[in-house]
């Protein structure tokens, strides 16, 4: 038998061609990395969650529309003041220096196609912290905990209030912004943002963000009835699936309490 030349070989052991076997493998790796994210996050942040939904519709539903997440390091600085941003200008900061570059920006609808986020590289503690679910706690202010996973939680809602659908949503509604109609302001996003991102035990303990998550909770369910079938098709969204609340006892419970007979 012939041995296979290098191009019959590529062609049977990935059928489907190159290029799309290696945007598989990226997908993939995507895939990967989002969910052990989602993992990390307290479950009214994950993408089934209370207060996932921004930052599920701002990653994509698919390969196609997937959100670029970009990684920075900071040369020389233990660990940097800003850890994510959703946008542009940080390409020529001396104080950041890019792994893969800046994610990429439409011109023609002002709009960044992805996030910057610090890269942990274990340099110190609070790098090693910050790539825990548990985090590091904040410079400013003790009670936060700040972390990798809550870092693209927090820029991805960036960018979905940022994105047509919900500035759409804001404009027919005229609700959730002043003057009415008009996008949120910066101070508006972090004011809803930064009321359900992870805080000390002790802190939440206190329930003084209590009435900002009521706001922001109403704020998303109103958003989601809005979004019908046919407008998750003019936008080429998709609602992700919310989690379910556990059973108990589950159906495992039961059965294993009817092998032991009790």
């Amino acid at each position: 038998m012939a041995e296979e030349t290098y191009e019959e070989r590529m062609r049977r052991l990935y059928p489907m061609g190159l290029e799309a076997a290696r945007k598989a493998s990226e997908e993939f790796a995507n895939q990967e990395m989002m969910a052990e994210i989602q993992r990390q996050l307290p479950e009214r942040l994950r993408f089934g969650g209370e207060f996932g939904l921004p930052s599920a519709l701002a990653y994509g539903k698919d390969a196609d529309s997937r959100a670029q997440i970009r990684g920075y390091l900071t040369p020389g600085v233990d660990f940097p003041s800003r850890m994510g941003t959703y946008g542009r200008g940080m390409e020529d900061d001396p104080r950041y220096e890019f792994i893969t570059g800046e994610p990429d920006y439409d011109e023609t609808t002002g709009t960044s196609k992805g996030i910057s986020v610090f890269q942990p590289m274990g340099r110190n503690p609070r790098e090693r912290a910050f790539n825990t679910a548990e985090g590091v706690e904040g410079s400013r202010n003790r009670n936060k905990r700040h972390s990798y996973a809550s870092t693209i939680a927090h820029e991805l809602t960036h960018k979905f209030f940022d994105s047509p659908a919900f500035l759409d949503f804001l404009e027919e509604t005229g609700r959730y912004s002043y003057p009415p109609g008009t996008p949120l302001t910066p101070r508006q996003e972090h004011h809803l943002i930064q009321s359900v991102e992870p805080m000390t035990e002790e802190f939440e303990r206190l329930g003084a963000r209590k009435h900002a998550q009521q706001y922001y909770s109403e704020l998303l369910d109103h958003f989601r009835g809005w979004l019908t079938p046919e407008r998750e098709e003019k936008y080429g969204i998709r609602l992700p699936i919310p989690h379910a609340i556990p059973e108990y006892p589950s159906t495992l419970d039961k059965l294993i309490d009817f092998i032991r007979g009790q």
